[in-house]
C-alpha cells in the first residue's frame, strides 16, 4: 500500500523474461531501498505475449518494498506497445521504464528523477555510445541524422530511455495512434524536456530479439507517421524526371530539324523506361505505406489486448 510519498511506477516489458525474472527483481528490490525516503515504487510487469513460463513465474514472485501487478498481452506487440500498456496501469506520478535485462540499470532512474524534480516534464535517457554491430551502428546513426534532420526535435544520437510526469502519460494513453512509436509521440507533444548521457551496460544473459529488420520496419513507421519528407522527395524527384525527360526531347527535336542527326539507340530508350518505371514502383511503395497507415487506423482494432492480470 503507497504512503503519502509520491509515487514512481516502472513498466518493465517482458518477452521470454524467466531466465531474468530473479535478478530482475532482486535489483529492483535493492532499487526500492534505495530510494525509499524519497517515492514509493511501483513496478507494472508486462508480459509481451512471452511463448515461455513467464507469466507463471511472476505468480510466484512476493516482493517486499515494492507494490507490483502484472499484465500479459494475447501476442507479442513489441515492447513500445508493452511500454504503452505498462504506462495504462500504472499510477504513479512519474513513470519510466526498464529493461528487462536490466542493461539501462535502475540508477539511470534516478537520474531521470532528479531532472523531473527539478520542473521538466519529460527526461530523456541517451546513450554515449552503441556496442551493436558495425552495421547496425551505421544504420542506427544513419536513421537518427536522418530524423533530426526533418525533425530538428528528434536527438540527433537518438534516445533510449525517458520518464514522463503523470500528466504528460494522459495526454500520450489520449493519443491512440497505431504504427507509431513512443518516442516521436513524447517528442511531438513539446513541454519542457531535457536529456542526461549513460553509458549502457552489456547483456548478461540471453541475446536481443530486436532484429535489424524490426528496426528498419520501425524506422519506416516513425517516418512515415511524423514526416511527409518521404511523400515531398516522391514529388520533387517526379517533377525533375519529367524535366530532364522535356528538355532532352527538346535536344532530340532540335538535333532532327537544324542538325539533320537521325534518332537512334534502343538502349537508351529501354534505360529510360527501366529508369522512369522504377522510380514509378518507389512512388506508388510509398504512397502504399502511408495508405496503410490511414487504412490501419479507420480500422480501430485495440492497439492491444490484455490476456490475464496479476494484482
Amino acid at each position: 500500500m503507497h504512503t503519502d510519498k509520491q509515487v514512481l511506477s516502472i513498466v518493465v516489458p517482458l518477452y521470454k523474461g524467466e531466465c531474468f525474472l530473479d535478478n530482475l527483481v532482486w535489483e529492483l528490490e535493492s532499487f526500492a531501498l534505495s530510494i525509499r525516503d524519497s517515492v514509493s515504487l511501483e513496478i507494472i510487469f508486462v508480459d509481451d505475449g512471452s511463448p515461455d513460463r513467464t507469466f507463471e513465474a511472476l505468480k510466484k514472485i512476493s516482493p517486499q518494498h515494492f507494490t507490483w501487478k502484472a499484465i500479459r498481452l494475447s501476442r507479442n506487440f513489441k515492447s513500445y506497445i508493452a511500454i504503452l500498456a505498462g504506462i495504462k496501469e500504472s499510477s504513479g506520478h512519474y513513470i519510466t521504464f526498464l529493461p528487462q535485462d536490466l542493461q539501462e540499470s535502475p540508477e539511470l532512474t534516478t537520474r531521470l528523477l532528479t531532472e523531473i524534480k527539478n520542473g521538466y516534464d519529460v527526461a530523456w535517457g541517451v546513450r554515449k555510445n552503441r556496442s551493436d554491430p558495425w552495421l547496425e551502428k551505421f544504420l542506427s546513426k544513419c536513421f537518427h541524422r536522418l530524423m533530426h534532420s526533418i525533425w530538428s526535435a528528434w536527438p540527433k544520437t537518438g534516445a533510449d530511455v525517458f520518464m514522463i510526469t503523470r500528466p504528460i502519460a494522459n495526454i500520450l494513453l489520449d493519443i491512440q495512434e497505431k504504427n507509431s512509436h513512443i518516442t516521436g509521440q513524447i517528442l511531438w507533444m513539446g513541454f519542457r524536456q531535457t536529456h542526461i548521457f549513460y553509458d549502457r551496460g552489456s547483456r548478461k544473459i540471453a541475446k536481443s530479439g530486436w532484429t535489424t529488420f524490426s528496426k528498419i520496419k520501425l524506422a519506416i513507421d516513425i517516418i512515415t507517421q511524423f514526416s511527409y519528407t518521404p511523400i515531398r522527395i516522391c514529388g520533387i524527384l517526379g517533377m525533375a524526371t519529367a524535366t530532364l525527360g522535356f528538355l532532352y526531347g527538346v535536344f532530340i527535336v532540335i538535333n532532327k530539324l537544324i542538325f539533320g542527326f537521325n534518332v537512334e539507340g534502343w538502349a537508351s530508350v529501354m534505360l529510360a523506361i527501366l529508369l522512369i518505371g522504377g522510380f514509378q514502383m518507389i512512388f506508388l511503395g510509398v504512397i502504399g505505406e502511408y495508405l496503410w497507415r490511414i487504412f490501419d487506423e479507420v480500422r480501430k482494432r485495440p492497439t492491444y489486448i490484455v490476456m490475464d492480470r496479476i494484482n
